[in-house]
């Protein structure tokens, strides 16, 4: 019986060191850090529009398309994130079963700045910011908002998210800043597109 007691404490004094080890290897997200996402189990285009690659604010959180809050992140490994992921859409009722993959990655160059468009365009990219970059040439730069995008525009920064019309010469101007988040909505069905500019 002490041989059999010997030899199980010898297996677990083995194995805990390895297991806590590879939980430690596992890479975490990080402020300012990037995670690569990718959504399935969604109806229509909402695969293209969540999936993507987005980057963790100075607050270790996220801004996700259709959540009404951003989402914490920091600290968490790939599962975690999809937990907390699929625990979000479901608690606001967004989605019922959806599905998520999660890659952290935590090799980005730190101290880059971007800002980050995602949404209904052509292409979802995290640009590296340059002084007098504008609303519309970042739109531009991700092949513009598709022929499903709004064209109302939402713009988060500092936690706060205001909405531009894409058609308003003034909005289209506006400049942008580190870390701002670009997000286009899909179109509703009744929203007309104008066929000129506005003021």
């Amino acid at each position: 019986m002490k041989q059999f007691l010997a030899v199980i404490c010898c297996v677990l004094f083995c194995v805990l060191p390895f297991s806590v080890r590879a939980q430690d290897v596992e890479p975490r997200a990080i402020p300012g850090g990037f995670i690569h996402i990718e959504a399935k189990n969604l109806p229509g285009s909402d695969v293209s529009v969540v999936s993507g690659k987005y980057q963790l604010d100075n607050k270790g959180t996220v801004r996700m398309p259709y959540l009404s809050a951003p989402i914490a992140f920091a600290g968490k490994t790939g599962r975690q994130i999809q937990d907390a992921l699929t625990a979000a859409y479901q608690k606001e009722k967004v989605y019922t079963t959806p599905v998520f993959s999660v890659v952290v990655d935590s090799k980005e160059v730190p101290g880059e700045r971007f800002v980050h468009v995602t949404g209904a365009v052509g292409s979802k990219k995290n640009l590296p910011y340059r002084a007098e970059l504008t609303l519309i040439e970042a739109l531009i730069e991700c092949g513009d908002i598709t022929d499903f995008g709004s064209r109302h525009i939402l713009v988060t920064r500092n936690g706060v998210t205001k909405e531009y019309d894409y058609f308003s010469t003034r909005d289209r101007d506006i400049k942008l800043f580190p870390g701002d988040t670009i997000f286009v909505r899909e179109r509703k069905v009744t929203e007309l597109r104008s066929k000129t500019l506005l003021p």
